[in-house]
């Protein structure tokens, strides 16, 4: 079995996982599709994302008595940094935990790893976790920590004003995902319809490959995080839209548990929560800026101080400090979902949102203390 190599500080791509990580192990009369993407899981491998482990406090790494567990993402941004922080300062272990973060390469793959309840959360988008449950996957959303679009609308230099990107090509990270539904949602905004004004949505790749395509003019209009498109904006390309003062209500990153794991372990997920929502208060107090930029340095691999100060204060502005998951921004995906995935439309959104954590740490005085400190 693939075994994970030990802390090197810097990110490292899947070595050998350790042998209690099997993603098969569990998948005895689940979906054939699902045992498939397991098998996946292991045959490409998971890419175990060390999250700031270089940083983490000698007594947190390895602290007999603290609970393990796993939580996947499938995207490294600006967003993520979070994640890194609870980690790498030890928030996770002061609340008892003992978190493994692995990176796969999709939310596909992060959905199917949940299914086999050997990886317990997920930091996801509300796409992926709508299109599991309509399959028949159990899955509870406890936090959704960015709750409306943040992307900049990024176009070439002739693209003047939203009309023109009639006729135009729009590149997303793939059909059905975040940045599609997103491009759907900016349209709309912008009184353009992608059918009726024949704009043409190609499944490009992630944020860098966008940022790449656009540059070189191999799509017209793109979706990219703001401390990408300020980059772009140097190079002479334009920001039609800033959709984060749009106020579109969006899933953007949400803590995802599988509902099984939740219904057993409610505390642990508790204690996930204390652990991310201490990790950006922690983020947002100014005395902490040059780790939270070299944590983004080294697990971004981004070296100009310009772009990594641009990132900080994107991330600053792009959390919610009380992270209610919200019915309104699932709905939106869900209906943009519907003609890819007609099951999505008998799902209901209400039943997998469970704020009760969330609510508790709101109404115990807990986040409000934690941003006091400021």
């Amino acid at each position: 079995m693939f075994r994970r190599s030990r802390p090197s500080g810097n990110p490292v791509f899947l070595q050998r996982l350790r042998p209690d990580f099997n993603p098969i192990r569990k998948l005895v009369g689940q979906d054939p599709f699902v045992k498939l993407i397991a098998l996946l899981i292991l045959l490409a491998g998971a890419l175990v994302e060390q999250a700031a482990q270089s940083a983490q406090p000698p007594s947190a790494a390895g602290k007999p008595g603290l609970i393990k567990v796993r939580i996947s993402q499938s995207a490294v941004n600006t967003r993520s940094a979070v994640l890194w922080i609870a980690k790498g300062q030890g928030f996770f272990a002061k609340y008892g935990l003992d978190v493994e973060t692995i990176y796969l390469r999709s939310s596909n793959l992060q959905m199917a790893a949940m299914a086999t309840g050997e990886v317990q959360f997920g930091s996801s988008g509300g796409a992926p976790v709508l299109s599991a449950v309509s399959g028949g996957q159990d899955l509870k959303i406890v936090a959704s920590p960015s709750n409306r679009l943040s992307y900049d609308v990024v176009v070439r230099p002739d693209i003047k004003e939203a009309k023109d990107l009639r006729g135009k090509r729009f590149g997303v990270t793939n059909i059905g995902g975040t940045t599609w539904m997103a491009a759907i949602l900016a349209l709309e905004h912008l009184g353009l319809d992608a059918g009726r004004d024949q704009i043409r949505i190609n499944a490009i790749g992630n944020q860098t490959i966008l940022a790449q395509a656009i540059e070189a003019g191999n799509i017209d209009a793109t979706l990219l995080d703001p401390f990408l498109s300020r980059r772009m904006k140097q190079k002479g390309l334009s920001v039609i839209v800033e959709l984060h003062h749009a106020k579109i209500p969006f899933v953007n990153t949400s803590l995802v548990v599988n509902g099984n794991y939740l219904r057993d372990h409610p505390d642990v997920a508790e204690y996930m929560l204390k652990g991310l929502i201490e990790a950006q208060a922690f983020i947002s107090l100014p005395a902490n800026r040059s780790i939270v930029l070299q944590t983004m340095m080294q697990q971004m691999k981004l070296n100009d101080p310009i772009t990594l100060e641009e990132g900080y204060q994107d991330l600053l502005v792009g959390f919610e400090r009380k992270p209610y998951g919200t019915p309104e921004g699932l709905r939106n995906i869900q209906r943009m979902m519907v003609g890819l995935n007609p099951k999505v439309s008998r799902v209901k959104v209400d039943d997998i949102i469970d704020n009760r954590f969330v609510r508790k740490l709101d109404e115990s005085g807990f986040i409000d203390a934690l941003y006091a400190k400021r």
